[in-house]
């Protein structure tokens, strides 16, 4: 009978963490496809603007070279450079085991060593202590095993499922009954997905925008409802976006022959893998296209720009050649072909498209970052920051002991509440706390049994 009274003490401590257990900070992390630093400027965000000047901000976030989707989110998940964590595109041929590689379990796990932050890395969030759970809703990469471990919610890419309908389940996430989330992860693939087909300066466009603002207000009145004002909410995305035209495709068989090679990519960046042989003859017609037009840069895997952080690694082709700002090379036809069927658009040589991928160096492709929450300052602002320095600030706001990788949060620390947690009772003394009354409970039964004997 005493056993069952200690035991059920115990159980009422351990379970009840919000009374006597510190429970973990809370996160999450919104990721905005494509949304470009400046589209602020177009006053079409109202709710948005107004959340980013009263949180910790920037300008401009500096993201990676290639400045795509996956190599990027993958960056933003596990703090290294695109040549360290091997996701240098979306699909390409490994030159190490010459298969393709695409949006696959391959794709996430070139270095065994670099797992995202929603997965347990010594102490990452999932699995990282009492209550710490992880919510990932179709950000890249986010459904596979990293060291056979998985969120304890997670839901794979569906553009059909709404934008309100993913808000809505992540707030359950937060709110589970039994198994909350402390992280959680949303990505959107808006503005990126209608920016390609009809350009960034469409009026349906802006019209995206403007929705995007209202999901940012729908998803903020979510979490007071909820009573989440102690959700740390980052907002940011991946990279920005141009335009380009019929007029600046890049007709690549004027220069080489395309029975001389394969490649991969997409339109603004192209991995060559020259046939045996040809290796030379490609290079040195590319090059010489490349220094009369001035539409592209060539260089062979060795000659990449270290700023770019893109050439350590054996996925990248021995031919890499990228795009001007501005220009495409002609495999976009066969996108436009798409657009004109899936979007029912006419095209003509002055109808515009948005593109990616460029140098990062360029303004265009720069995304944005505001912070809005417990652990930031109000209308604070910070200088540029790389985005690898978005893991270490995601370990900082979540107290977690996270590995060292390519970024630091000290860029933002200015920014940053120190927070002193010692209004409830941590892991030591709930052991503490157990023992001694066990110990005590012990030594009532010790003197019952005592005055038992007298008697």
């Amino acid at each position: 009978m005493i056993f069952i009274f200690v035991l059920t003490i115990f159980n009422f401590i351990t379970k009840n963490e919000g009374l006597m257990i510190s429970r973990p900070p809370k996160l999450l992390v919104v990721s905005f496809d494509g949304f470009r630093y400046d589209y602020f400027d177009r006053n079409l965000t109202p709710f948005m603007n107004k959340l980013k000047h009263q949180s910790t901000h920037v300008d401009y976030m500096m993201n990676m070279f290639l400045t795509k989707t996956f190599p990027n989110h993958h960056t933003i998940a596990t703090g290294f450079y695109v040549e360290t964590h091997g996701v240098i595109d979306i699909e390409f041929i490994d030159s190490a085991t010459k298969k393709k590689v695409d949006d696959r379990y391959e794709l996430y796990h070139y270095n065994k060593n670099v797992l995202p932050i929603w997965v347990k890395y010594g102490t990452i969030n999932e699995k990282a202590g009492v209550g710490r759970r992880s919510g990932t809703m179709m950000w890249p990469g986010c459904t596979f095993e990293y060291e056979g471990i998985v969120p304890t919610f997670s839901k794979k890419f569906n553009s059909r499922v709404s934008l309100t309908k993913r808000v809505d389940t992540l707030i359950s996430w937060f709110t589970h009954p039994v198994s909350p989330i402390n992280l959680g992860i949303l990505y959107i693939e808006e503005p990126d997905n209608h920016g390609h087909a009809i350009g960034i300066y469409d009026p349906k466009f802006n019209e995206i925008l403007t929705k995007l603002d209202n999901l940012t207000e729908y998803l903020h009145k979510k979490l007071e409802s909820y009573e989440l004002e102690d959700v740390n909410v980052i907002y940011l995305s991946d990279h920005g976006m141009s335009t380009v035209s019929m007029n600046t495709i890049i007709n690549l068989t004027k220069y080489i022959n395309e029975s001389d090679y394969v490649w991969f990519g997409l339109a603004t960046a192209r991995h060559i893998y020259p046939n045996h042989g040809k290796e030379e003859l490609i290079y040195k017609n590319l090059k010489a296209a490349a220094n009369q037009t001035r539409q592209f840069q060539v260089y062979k895997k060795e000659e990449i720009p270290e700023r770019f952080r893109y050439s350590d690694n054996p996925r990248i082709g021995p031919i890499f050649i990228v795009a001007e700002l501005g220009h495409v090379f002609n495999d976009f036809y066969h996108e436009i072909d798409y657009y004109k069927k899936h979007w029912n658009i006419t095209v003509t040589n002055t109808t515009e498209f948005g593109l990616h991928g460029y140098s990062n160096d360029v303004k265009d492709m720069h995304p944005f970052f505001f912070a809005k929450g417990p652990a930031f300052i109000s209308e604070c602002k910070v200088e540029p920051f790389n985005n690898t320095d978005l893991f270490p600030l995601f370990c900082k706001i979540l107290e977690l002991d996270c590995p060292v990788v390519n970024g630091t949060y000290s860029s933002l620390s200015k920014c940053l509440k120190i927070k002193v947690r010692n209004n409830t009772i941590t892991g030591y003394r709930l052991i503490f706390v157990a023992i001694t009354l066990v110990t005590t409970l012990m030594g009532i039964i010790a003197v019952l049994k005592l005055l038992l004997v007298r008697k």
